[in-house]
């Protein structure tokens, strides 16, 4: 065996995931300053919830919208 065999093989990420890891960081320290309750009306549903899940819901939402209108081809 080599040198070059023996060594571990390194994880380089590329920057649409560094710009994804970024992006996450940034979404949960937003989500993590509001952490109050809020009312939520959603049609006929009335309810309090902390903001900071009604955040994630919404990125949740949004993250999954992202995906399945990506175009695929």
């Amino acid at each position: 065996m080599n040198d070059d065999e023996r060594k571990p093989a390194r994880f380089a990420l590329n920057s649409k995931q560094w710009t994804a890891i970024i992006l996450v960081i940034v979404a949960l320290v937003f989500i993590l300053q509001n952490l109050t309750y809020v009312r939520v009306e959603f049609f006929f549903i009335h309810t309090a919830a902390p903001l900071w899940l009604v955040l994630l819901v919404t990125l949740a939402a949004g993250y999954a919208i992202g995906w399945f209108s990506k175009r695929r081809g």
